[in-house]
């Protein structure tokens, strides 16, 4: 079992994952309950609600299993890194998490006819999984 130094280790990188996520992601997604100097505790939650029908399906084309939960908050996706993701899992996660974000832009600019077109090109996507490109995340995900 762990002692309370390695609690408190495993803590502090558990929120340094989360605020390193949050941060990597404010660009690409709204970040909410964030505190007053913009930063969260060991998880955070980014807002979907804008295109919940289309990012769970790409979600998995990525190679993550889609969160199945509907809690705190409606159409948001709750993110809780443990303290043993290295910040290359990290990395690959949130890169997943920008291209489906580019891919639903641009259906949002009307370069895309529907959000199905995109999945049309997930068979490019079962190669870079295949390819050990994205390893196994031990992420809590909450679809909301």
């Amino acid at each position: 079992m762990m002692g309370s130094p390695d609690l408190t280790d495993a803590l502090r990188i558990t929120i340094l994952n989360a605020n390193y996520m949050a941060k990597h992601l404010e660009n690409h997604y709204p970040v909410l309950f964030c505190g007053v100097n913009g930063t969260c505790a060991h998880e955070f939650i980014i807002d979907m609600q804008a295109f919940k029908k289309m990012w769970p399906k790409r979600l998995m084309d990525y190679g993550y299993h889609a969160p199945t939960m509907s809690w705190p908050v409606n159409g948001t996706l709750m993110i809780e890194p443990t303290d043993s993701e290295s910040k290359a899992e990290l990395d690959c996660f949130c890169d997943a998490l920008i291209a489906i974000r580019d891919e639903i832009q641009t259906i949002e600019e009307g370069l895309a006819n529907s959000d199905e077109q995109c999945s049309q090109d997930a068979s490019s996507q079962t190669n870079l999984v295949q390819s050990n490109y994205f390893t196994y995340l031990s992420f809590a995900l909450s679809l909301i």
